[in-house]
């Protein structure tokens, strides 16, 4: 699969998501002209300041924690160049035209984006006791 191939997928993928379940959030940030998503198990990772919480630990590296809270800010000031991919569900026949309004109604250019894939897989420890 080539990278364009795989990030239309990964576009119909968050439109396939729950509108009612939050596991992740899938956005593309203009400004970065880049696509990524969040876990919501990333938020237990950070301070309301999105500082790294003192009782949590992660596996991701310092740069990806840093870009991740980065990224994580930036959707709590509302910032309009990141935009969220909606979730519409299953059982929709035309993902695919879905898909393809969401780019073009942001025109967004799947040739010229990227995809930030954090890690392959990460942990997350965090201390809920002293």
């Amino acid at each position: 699969m080539d990278r364009e191939d795989l990030i239309y997928n990964w576009v119909m993928a968050g439109l396939r998501q729950s509108p009612r379940r939050f596991a992740e959030m899938f956005y593309f940030d203009k400004r970065d002209n880049q696509f990524f998503s969040i876990l919501i198990t990333d938020y237990f990772l950070f301070e309301d300041d999105f500082s790294i919480a003192s009782n949590a630990q992660s596996s991701y590296s310092e740069d990806t924690l840093i870009l991740l809270a980065e990224k994580m800010s930036r959707i709590a000031q509302n910032d309009i160049s990141i935009i969220e991919i909606p979730r519409l569900g299953e059982g929709l026949d035309d993902y695919e035209q879905k898909a393809e309004s969401f780019l073009n109604l942001n025109a967004i250019s799947i040739e010229k984006a990227t995809l930030w894939d954090i890690e392959d897989s990460g942990t997350i420890n965090i201390k809920i006791t002293d």
